[in-house]
């Protein structure tokens, strides 16, 4: 146990830290800690993939570019996920770029040694795969959420997605930076994050925002969140039962 929680403090990220002892130190030489900048571009388009990343303070959006060429946001990754899963399925329709949303640090690996271990080390295979699986349910509920569901509660979708991964109440973003990754008019969140704050479940000055009242928050969003943070407890969850942990 206290191995377990020594290695879950230094690496910060989820699915790193669920391997077992043994698979986690064949792959803990391929792994290199680097600082990912705002806004840095991880990759685009159909590009081939070099580096797979495991965030721990970062936040990276994966973006799909509509038919009216606006970017909008598929999928949020950090701590609890990994960055690449097309590396080893093979799909790059799942997202067209990726795109650092909060600078932090985060673990890259070499595509190729990624592939190499996905074929040789079944404990790694199968926690690839099994975020694989929340990444795809995640991708797919929001879409519903951006076709279906108002502005104000895909935002608070976001804020929730963000404190589970970021573990603080306090972030620095704008309405312009959430407008853009949305696909929306910059009005239409400062909006949306107008009426939280009269609500008492912000507070935001200056490109700093602060949730004040999670389960208020939670309230207001749709069930998109929590039909997504469900399905990756219960995936993760059989997997650590799988293996011991």
């Amino acid at each position: 146990m206290e191995k377990k929680q020594k290695k879950e403090k230094t690496l910060e990220n989820s699915l790193l830290a669920a391997l077992p002892e043994a698979e986690f130190k064949k792959i803990q030489p391929l792994l290199k800690e680097v600082d990912l900048e705002q806004d840095e571009v991880l990759w685009e388009m159909d590009e081939k993939r070099k580096f797979v990343y495991f965030p721990t303070t970062a936040m990276i959006c994966l973006l799909y570019d509509s038919d009216e060429g606006v970017s909008i946001e598929v999928g949020m990754t950090g701590r609890q996920g990994m960055v690449g899963v097309v590396t080893f399925i093979g799909d790059s329709r799942m997202a067209k770029g990726a795109v650092v949303q909060r600078a932090g640090k985060a673990y890259k690996m070499k595509a190729e040694e990624v592939e190499k271990e996905f074929l040789t080390c079944p404990a790694f295979q199968e926690i690839c795969m099994c975020y694989t699986q929340t990444l795809i349910a995640q991708i797919s509920q929001n879409v519903i959420c951006n076709r279906l569901h108002s502005v104000e509660q895909q935002l608070c979708r976001y804020l929730l997605v963000n404190y589970d991964n970021l573990q603080t109440k306090t972030f620095s973003m704008t309405h312009e930076q959430i407008s853009n990754v949305f696909g929306v008019r910059r009005e239409s969140v400062s909006l949306a994050a107008a009426g939280l704050k009269d609500r008492g479940l912000i507070e935001y000055s200056r490109g700093t925002l602060t949730i004040l009242d999670r389960p208020g928050l939670l309230k207001a969003a749709c069930e998109c969140y929590e039909v997504v943070r469900e399905q990756y407890d219960r995936i993760l969850n059989q997997y650590a039962k799988m293996h011991g942990a």
